[in-house]
C-alpha cells in the first residue's frame, strides 16, 4: 500500500530526520539511503523495517544537521594546495598568460584541498537517537496505509458480494438446468426414432444419467460458495491478509472456469464470465493489500 512517514529526534550533537515512502508491491522490498558513515547501521534499520511492515516497496531517507558548537571543522590539506598552485602556474605560462594566480582560482579546487573534520560517530549512541526517528515514521507511515486499508476492504467487500450474488443466480441455473437438457435429448431422440428405430429405455436411461453427471456443478458451486465465505471472514479479521486473499481468488478462479468448463447453458456462461471479471477486480486490488 502506498503511503507516507516522517520522524524527528534530536540527539546531544545531531538532529535526525527519517522519511519513508511506501509504494505497492507483492513482497517487502527495503531500499535504505544512508550516509556512508553510518552504513553500519543498515542492518538494524532494516530489521526494525520488516518488524512492523510485510509488503511493499519501502524507500527510506536519513538525514541529520549539526547543532551549533558541536564540533567539527574544517582541513586543509597544505601539500595539495602547493601543487594545485604549481600546476596552475604552469598553466599560465604554457598559456602565455600574465594575469596573477588568485585565491579564487584555487578555491575551485577546494573539494580536494580542504575536508571536513568529523569524528568517527558512536553507533550505539547515534542509534538510540535514529531509532526514536524511525519509529515514529513508521508510526505515521502504518496510520497512512491503516486508512487506506480501510477504504480497499470496503471496496472489496462491494465486489466480493456482487460476486456472491453472481454465484448465487449460478446455483438457481444450475438446479434447473440438468431437467431442461435431459429433457432438451429426450426430444431430440424421438425425433430420430424414425431414422434409426428403437432405443433401448434403460440404456438411454443410463446414458442421460452419464452426461447429466458430467455437467453437475454442484461440488464446484460448493467449494466456491465455501471460498466466498472465507474472503468475507479474513476481511472481517483485518491485519495482514493480501497473500491469503491472493490464494483464495485463485482458487475461486479454478473453479469457475471449471464450472464453465461442465455447462452448457448460456444464462450460466454469462454470470461465469461475470464472475471472472470481478474476481480479477479482486486480485487488482489485493496487490494494494499488506
Amino acid at each position: 500500500m502506498t503511503g507516507y512517514g516522517r520522524g524527528e529526534a534530536e540527539g546531544a550533537t545531531q538532529r535526525w530526520t527519517v522519511e519513508l515512502k511506501s509504494l505497492n508491491h507483492r513482497f517487502l522490498d527495503l531500499a535504505l539511503n544512508l550516509p556512508r558513515h553510518l552504513w553500519g547501521l543498515e542492518d538494524r534499520c532494516r530489521q526494525a523495517l520488516k518488524a512492523r511492515l510485510t509488503r511493499g516497496r519501502v524507500e527510506m531517507q536519513l538525514s541529520f544537521e549539526s547543532k551549533p558548537g558541536a564540533g567539527g571543522g574544517f582541513k586543509l590539506d597544505p601539500g595539495l594546495a602547493a601543487q594545485a598552485a604549481a600546476v596552475l602556474t604552469e598553466l599560465k605560462a604554457a598559456a602565455g598568460l600574465d594575469e596573477p594566480l588568485r585565491l579564487d582560482h584555487l578555491l575551485r579546487f577546494a573539494d580536494w584541498l580542504i575536508t571536513r573534520e568529523r569524528e568517527a560517530p558512536d553507533l550505539e549512541e547515534t542509534w538510540a537517537v535514529l531509532s526514536q526517528a524511525l519509529e515514529q515514521a513508521l508510526d505515521a507511515l502504518e496510520e497512512m496505509r491503516r486508512a487506506e486499508g480501510e477504504a480497499l476492504r470496503a471496496d472489496l467487500s462491494r465486489h466480493l458480494e456482487e460476486l456472491a450474488a453472481a454465484v448465487g443466480r449460478i446455483q438457481v441455473q444450475a438446479a434447473v438446468s440438468p431437467e431442461a437438457w435431459r429433457q432438451k435429448i429426450r426430444t431430440r431422440l424421438e425425433e430420430l426414432r424414425g431414422e434409426v428405430g428403437e432405443v433401448e429405455e434403460i440404456r438411454l436411461a443410463q446414458e442421460l444419467a452419464f452426461l447429466a453427471e458430467r455437467r453437475d456443478v454442484s461440488e464446484e458451486l460448493a467449494r466456491l460458495e465455501s471460498h466466498v465465505g472465507q474472503f468475507r471472514e479474513l476481511l472481517s479479521a483485518g491485519g495482514p491478509l493480501g497473500r491469503r486473499l491472493e490464494f483464495l481468488v485463485q482458487e475461486m478462479l479454478r473453479e469457475v472456469n471449471t464450472i464453465g468448463a461442465k455447462a452448457s447453458d448460456l444464462s450460466i456462461t454469462q454470470e461465469v464470465l461475470t464472475v471472472k471479471g470481478l474476481l480479477e477486480r479482486l486480485r487488482e486490488q489485493i496487490h494494494n493489500l499488506e
